[in-house]
């Protein structure tokens, strides 16, 4: 069979074949329901073998000539095993497991500027430090934008303000320093005015430490006009 001939002869075949088994597959496993490789690849070789060896055998004939063309048995034969082998390996390969390709994982979100404790808060509230105050189980964590409560110990809340300057004031309060407005003695007591207008105590544990940052000290009535 010479080259051209060739070049159009197994195209046509192929394509002839592939449309033909389509049909044939898609007819089996939906309307008869045959989906099994035992069940389904006999039958598909079968109707497949019935329905191409005239088509096959006739261009076979006229494009190769009757010399070449093999017998309408022998045909018959090499569809049916093309048919069982083309069967075998679909169904080995639809058994094999799934591998899913390599994807490329999302990209972390940044985390926000400043404290790493900023990061447990909504977006929303991811600003400057001002204090933060235990209650109950839970540290109030106070920022400009607003406060939110988190389920971890002051301590461990404190360890994560790393980058803003702050002290603990109190068993229970921790203050940034550029938040504090001033201080203020009374009655034995020593608190904090903060910018955002709560007052925190000092405790005579944290009271050195406090003293010695030298902040700015509110008289009795200018804490009574803050508080108001």
């Amino acid at each position: 069979m010479p080259l051209a001939t060739r070049a159009c002869y197994w195209p046509l075949l192929i394509a002839i074949g592939i449309a033909i088994g389509a049909f044939l597959r898609v007819t089996l496993q939906q309307r008869l329901g045959l989906r099994s490789y035992a069940a389904e690849a006999p039958a598909l070789a079968l109707f497949a073998t019935l329905l191409l060896t005239p088509p096959f055998w006739l261009i076979t004939c006229h494009l190769a000539g009757p010399s070449v063309t093999p017998s309408w048995g022998n045909m018959a034969l090499y569809i049916f095993f093309v048919s069982i082998a083309t069967s075998t390996l679909r169904h080995a390969l639809a058994a094999m497991p799934h591998v899913p390709l390599m994807e490329t994982p999302p990209e972390a979100e940044p985390d926000p500027p400043g404290p790493r404790l900023l990061a447990r808060l909504e977006p929303t509230l991811r600003a400057p430090l001002v204090r933060m105050q235990v209650r109950d189980h839970y540290v109030d964590v106070v920022t400009d934008a607003g406060s939110d409560s988190l389920l971890l110990r002051l301590a461990d809340a404190i360890a994560e303000t790393e980058g803003e300057p702050g002290l603990q004031v109190h068993r229970s309060h921790w203050v940034a320093l550029r938040a504090v407005v001033a201080l203020h003695r009374g009655r034995g007591k020593v608190v904090l005015r903060m910018r955002d207008g709560a007052v925190v105590p000092v405790s005579r544990t944290y009271l050195a430490e406090v003293e010695a940052l030298a902040l700015p000290e509110a008289g009795r009535e200018e804490m009574r006009r803050a508080a108001e």
